[in-house]
């Protein structure tokens, strides 16, 4: 009976191999999580021992690492293509209103008169003061003539 508790161990022994079994288990339930799966892959190159006794949970932490990065670069890509869309519908359109809008605001401009030489605006109005001096005139006239007709009527 010594020689069959000798291999069996001893009781604390026994309480922490099953402990450790739980925890290894635990392992396999949570190595879909990424960061588990890392830390658990940087353990076991590591250690060789546990990297043979748990190939199986190696490799499953390999694929958990595999599936977190083809994740991550299809989110990358549905991101890229909802920035293009975003951009199509509310950059462009703004962008080409913008553009007309100069455009447009050039055009008016060019439409508009041109500015004359300063010379012919200076006599432009030097035309319009003697212009606007025979028309204050012209009332006064007109009265002279309006008041004859009604002493003469």
């Amino acid at each position: 009976m010594h020689k069959d508790s000798e291999y069996r161990g001893s009781k604390r022994e026994r309480h922490i191999d099953r402990e450790e079994d739980r925890v290894w288990a635990e392992f396999y339930r949570r190595v879909a999580d990424p960061s588990v799966a890392a830390e658990l892959i940087a353990y076991m190159d590591q250690d060789s021992e546990a990297k043979a006794r748990h190939a199986g949970l190696y490799l499953r932490c390999r694929q958990s690492l595999r599936r977190e990065k083809a994740r991550i670069m299809r989110a990358r890509r549905a991101g890229v293509v909802v920035r293009a869309l975003l951009h199509g519908v509310f950059v462009l359109p703004c962008s080409m209103a913008v553009k007309a809008l100069r455009f447009c605001g050039a055009a008016g401009m060019a439409c508009a008169a041109p500015h004359a030489e300063p010379a012919i605006t200076q006599l432009s109005k030097i035309g319009r003061g003697a212009n606007a001096s025979q028309t204050q005139d012209a009332p006064a006239a007109r009265e002279k003539p309006a008041g004859r007709r009604a002493k003469q009527g």
